[in-house]
């Protein structure tokens, strides 16, 4: 790298940091808080001397906490639940690693808790579930072990 380029880095490193300090300070967070090197939040001003490669800003705020590429967001419409891999962002969407576009306000920092169903089985039914062998899905052995559980419940 000719030192022309290192002073252009450099430069773009000082735009960068110019950017998280105004969306930070419109966020209300402490702007020191939203830039990592070498992967580690710094708590203090960057000097900006280091390689630029080792330097990542924010790319977003969420739920008064910073963004970083690679994060896992999560969004829980009325139609769709959503793991979301950050990749990049603008000013009120989230971009995911596969293209996906996420409107910031609709994200969230924890999973949305997933929805329980409850099923009424005859007891022949249940006598049938249980006999099933072990699947592979999950689903399926909860099912059966919640059978099983009955079962049992009423032998006692």
């Amino acid at each position: 790298m000719k030192k022309s380029d290192l002073y252009r880095e450099y430069a773009r490193l000082h735009r960068e940091y110019a950017r998280v300090i105004d969306m930070c300070e419109g966020a209300g967070i402490d702007p020191r808080l939203c830039w990592k090197y070498s992967g580690v939040i710094q708590s203090c001003s960057p000097l900006l001397n280091g390689t630029p490669e080792e330097y990542e800003f924010a790319l977003a705020i969420v739920e008064g906490k910073p963004v970083f590429e690679g994060d896992v967001l999560y969004f829980d419409g009325t139609c769709v639940a959503a793991d979301i891999v950050v990749h990049r962002a603008t000013a009120d969407y989230i971009v995911d690693q596969k293209g996906g576009c996420w409107s910031i306000d609709k994200l969230h920092w924890t999973p949305p808790k997933p929805a329980t169903i409850t099923v009424e089985l005859l007891r022949e039914d249940a006598e049938d579930i249980r006999r099933w062998p072990l699947q592979q899905y999950e689903s399926l052995r909860n099912i059966k072990e919640a059978c099983e559980k009955a079962l049992k419940g009423e032998q006692e």
